[in-house]
């Protein structure tokens, strides 16, 4: 099984979006920005990572025809 990860614009920006909601949550007052940061980096990385998959799917089916 062979991983790939590309740093595309989305995960840089789910990783820019994460580390800026752990240093707020250093801070005296912060301890809720990374709780509702996560479900998001989530979503940018693990989304990205879908459609690419699909896509090279696709440019496999399209070279067997």
């Amino acid at each position: 099984m062979k991983v790939m990860i590309e740093l595309t614009w989305s995960k840089f920006m789910a990783l820019v979006v994460l580390v800026y909601a752990f240093i707020q949550d250093l801070g005296p007052d912060g301890h809720e920005a990374l709780i509702y940061s996560l479900p998001f980096v989530v979503f940018l990385i693990t989304g990205k990572q879908v459609i690419d998959w699909r896509r090279g799917n696709e440019e496999i089916k399209d070279n067997k025809i």
